[in-house]
This record gives C-alpha cells, structure tokens and sequence, in this order.
C-alpha cells in the first residue's frame, strides 16, 4: 500500500425506498467546533420500518494505515486484498468495490473524522477498492468545494462527503450528479437533497439528545441542570438539546444552556461561568465529551458534586466513564459509521440503490458499569467487518 500526502490544513480542531417517505428531524449528529455558510435544515422523520442492508466479509487482511497530511491523502490497497468472500444479504451479494477509486471529503483533522477516514479507508479496502483518496477541508466551506471538485477532476468513481454546512453541501451534490459520480452523504439528510445522493449515513440527533435526557434524568432525578452545546447553527447542537430537554422530562429544571463550540477550553470558561451564576446546580449534559473532560477539569473539587452526560464513546472518553468521571456517554464509532457509509457507496456502484437509503448508525450508552456497551473507535479488520454487517437503526431507536 502507498500514501500520499499534501496539505494546508491551517487549523487542528470536532453522527428508503425509491423515494424516501420520510422526514427526518436533526440531519445526524457529530462533532466539530464551527461551519461558515447556512445551517443544515431540519426535518422531522417518521418511518414504519428499516429494512437494512446487511453484509458479511471473509478473509483475513492487514492493512498498514499512516499519518496523513492535512488536505488529500491517499490509500491504495491491494487489487486481491479488499475482495473478500462474500455472502448473500436480503439486499443481494455483498456490495463490492473491486477495482473502484473513491474519495472521502473529510470535515476537520480532529480525532472523530481521522476515525471516520480510517474506517472508510479500512471498509473500502475489505471490498476491494484500488484507492481511497481522503481531502481535508479544514472545516472550510471554501476548501470543502475545492476538495470536491479536485476530487472529480481526478476521476474517482464515488465520494463521500461530510459536509460542514447545507449550502456548500448542496452545490456539491449538484456537482456530482452532474459528473454521473454517485456521492454518500455522512451527516446534512435534509429531503430537498434525498435525489441528488446515492445514500445517507448518520446517527439522529434527537435519539441521542433524549438518551442523554433519559440517562440524566434516572441518575438525577431532581435539581437544577445545564446544557454545554456544541456549534449552533447546522442542526446537531438544536437537535441534542430538544431531545434531551425531552426526554428529561421536567424543562424548567435546564436553567441553562450555553455554547461551547465544540471547544475544551470554551467549556471549560462557560462551565466555571455557570457554577459561579448557579451554586445549586447538580447536572450538566455536554455534547461530547472532549468539552466534558475540559468541564470536569475547570469544576475541580466540585466535579464530584455534579453529574455529567454527554456523547461519542471515544477512548479518551471512555477512560473518563470508567473511572467515575462521566456519569453517562451516548457512543457511537466515527470508524463504523464511516464504514457504514462505504457499505452504502458500495452498493450504489454496484447499480442498486442502497436499502434504506437513509441509515442511521446504531448508538449504546456507556455507564460506569457498562463503560464497553458502544461500538469501539480502533480500526481493526474485526471491528469494520462487523460494521459492514451492522443493521441500520431504526429511528426512535438505539438500534444496537
């Protein structure tokens, strides 16, 4: 395998049928700090059922991942190594992309997405892609287009796109279908685009705000809570705290809910802000948990005196769930979802359209007593061979 890199990535900072019948509320839901450009617009969804699009790969395979650059990277596998065994699905034969080229436009350097172009990397591989290039749009609207069109000049066969904002979003697939490439989108379902994309990959936002909401309300039954959002704007940060509100039950008890973009030490600022504003406050639900571990920092001595929530089941955030520090995480993995969406790709090359076209990716809360109930973030072959199976959740849903 070779990698490629180059780069100018400026910054280091971060979830069908024919024709969809549904509406979904919230687009999906993951991290990232700050978008330039129009929200990602909100819909509500309803829908009878998920009828998922299951595979199984065979075969045993390495893959050697390396650091990539900050802009495009690229990782080319095996002709014979990604072309596992495969089994047949309700769907039909297992997705393949044997002798395929695609690109990953990948949102930010941050952990979350480097998970997510890892497990798109590894997914793509196992079914047998030659190359998968990876561009970082260095949470750019401007260099998101960019990558997009390098991305087409270059010929690749699909794209993935996790976009940063709707407007850029919705030119690109413009862009793409007009190029007859089909292009997978990780997160901005809204139904003005459900035609001009093969697919739809993400978690929904308010599944996962009023998991929280249910995990906060059975560990603090009573008391004054705050909320420490991520970007507003695009429909995730709204998303989580409409449903954790919720699900908590009592709405008067949030007395709080302030913007920490995504951002440890902006957490960190506003959470000493709220504890100083409000002395009895006995919860906090934070949209993830690398703004929690900065929250839990600032509050010192008093972080034993507040119960903390929040989302992504990451290693790091793990380790906090663990050891007692969080008391509760919403966790999904960037690497299965990101295979998940590959699955998807997959399928639309192969001349099917994928089945739900809108997947929403499985989530699990981790407690102190089940801090290893979500899907792990390491890439290993196991661990993407079983999200290429993985069932699409159905919504309403943790779907694990």
């Amino acid at each position: 395998m070779a990698v490629r890199a180059s780069g100018r990535s400026d910054r280091d900072r971060r979830h069908g049928a024919t024709r969809l019948t549904v509406l979904f509320q919230q687009g999906g839901s993951r991290m990232h700090w700050q978008h330039a450009g129009p929200p990602l617009a909100a819909g509500s969804r309803v829908r009878r059922r998920a009828a998922p699009a299951c595979v199984a790969i065979i075969g045993a395979l390495s893959l050697a991942l390396t650091a990539c650059g900050d802009n495009q990277t690229s990782s080319e596998g095996g002709s014979s190594a990604g072309a596992a065994a495969a089994t047949s699905t309700s769907a039909g034969s297992t997705p393949s992309l044997k002798g395929k080229t695609i690109a990953y436009i990948q949102t930010a350097p941050i952990p979350y997405y480097e998970y997510t172009k890892k497990g798109i990397e590894k997914a793509a591989q196992l079914l047998g892609a030659t190359e998968t290039k990876s561009y970082n749009s260095a949470l750019s609207t401007e260099t998101e287009l960019a990558n997009f069109r390098t991305a087409i000049t270059e010929g690749v066969d699909g794209i993935i796109l996790e976009p940063i904002a709707a407007g850029t979003a919705k030119g690109e697939l413009r862009l793409a279908k007009q190029a007859g490439i089909p292009t997978v989108l990780l997160y901005g379902y809204t139904p003005d685009v459900e035609d001009q994309a093969a697919g739809f990959q993400q978690t929904r936002y308010d599944d996962t705000g009023c998991a929280a909401g249910e995990q906060m309300r059975k560990l603090l039954p009573e008391g004054q809570v705050a909320v420490i959002t991520g970007t507003a704007g695009r429909g995730d940060a709204e998303g989580f705290t409409d449903g954790f509100k919720r699900c908590l039950g009592e709405a008067g008890r949030v007395v709080s809910v302030v913007d920490g973009n995504y951002d440890r030490q902006k957490a960190s600022d506003v959470a000493r802000d709220l504890i100083t504003k409000y002395p009895q406050l006995k919860g906090l639900f934070v949209h993830n948990e690398d703004m929690s571990l900065g929250v839990i920092n600032a509050l010192g001595s008093k972080a034993s005196g507040v119960t903390i929530v929040t989302q992504n089941g990451s290693p790091e955030g793990i380790k906090a769930v663990t050891a007692g520090r969080i008391k509760a995480t919403v966790g999904w993995s960037p690497s299965a979802e990101g295979a998940m969406a590959t699955r998807l790709l997959a399928e639309a090359l192969g001349g099917r359209e994928p089945s739900p076209k809108l997947c929403l990716t499985p989530f699990a809360i981790d407690t102190p007593d089940n801090p290893q109930a979500s899907a792990p973030w390491e890439v290993t072959d196991a661990n993407i061979r079983k999200a290429l199976a993985a069932k699409c959740a159905a919504p309403g849903t943790k779907g694990s």
